[in-house]
């Protein structure tokens, strides 16, 4: 047996749904930069939400982190910000299957008045994933995602819901 399973979006995967406006705070998962000379430690993968200014990081929180050892190559001391910055500004969000599928919408309303609402459905292939919207087994709204991963068919599928307009709005900038 040879299991290769991808539990999260890939840094480019992720790039992609940030372009899309997603928030940051949707992400359950961060690749935190280390800073090792390792390339392969260079990235470690937490599965907790990403580090984010806002409710606990407050300017006032932050401004505490400017501590005596905290410092510039040049040897003067960093700000807060600086500090947060240099500790978690490089992280990249990253999200885990479930809450991919958790963000789809229950269902899609048809285009034409009158007719029934379109739902999700994922399909495992032997060698694929497949994710549409449909209402009936060969009633399909939108041209199927045929994918190597579900996580790219969630990918694809939240690209389509977005430039379509119908993406929950409250899970974008």
């Amino acid at each position: 047996m040879n299991f290769e399973s991808q539990i999260c979006t890939t840094h480019e995967q992720s790039e992609r749904l940030l372009s899309l406006r997603l928030k940051l705070e949707t992400a359950d998962m961060v690749y935190h930069y280390t800073k090792s000379k390792v390339p392969a430690l260079e990235w470690e993968l937490k599965t907790t939400p990403p580090t984010l200014r806002g409710k606990f990081w407050t300017p006032q929180r932050i401004a505490k982190l400017s501590l005596p050892f905290h410092k510039h190559p040049d040897g003067t001391p960093m700000t807060g910000e600086e500090v947060f910055d240099e500790i978690w500004g490089k992280d990249i969000p990253a999200w885990s299957l479930s809450r991919l599928l958790e963000m789809l919408p229950n269902e899609v309303p048809d285009p034409k008045p009158g007719f029934e609402a379109h739902h999700p459905e994922l399909i495992k292939h032997a060698f694929e994933y497949n994710l549409s919207i449909r209402r009936y087994t060969a009633d399909c709204l939108v041209g199927t995602h045929i994918e190597d991963t579900p996580i790219e068919c969630c990918v694809s599928m939240i690209e389509w819901l977005i430039k379509n307009h119908h993406f929950n709005k409250e899970y974008l900038k």
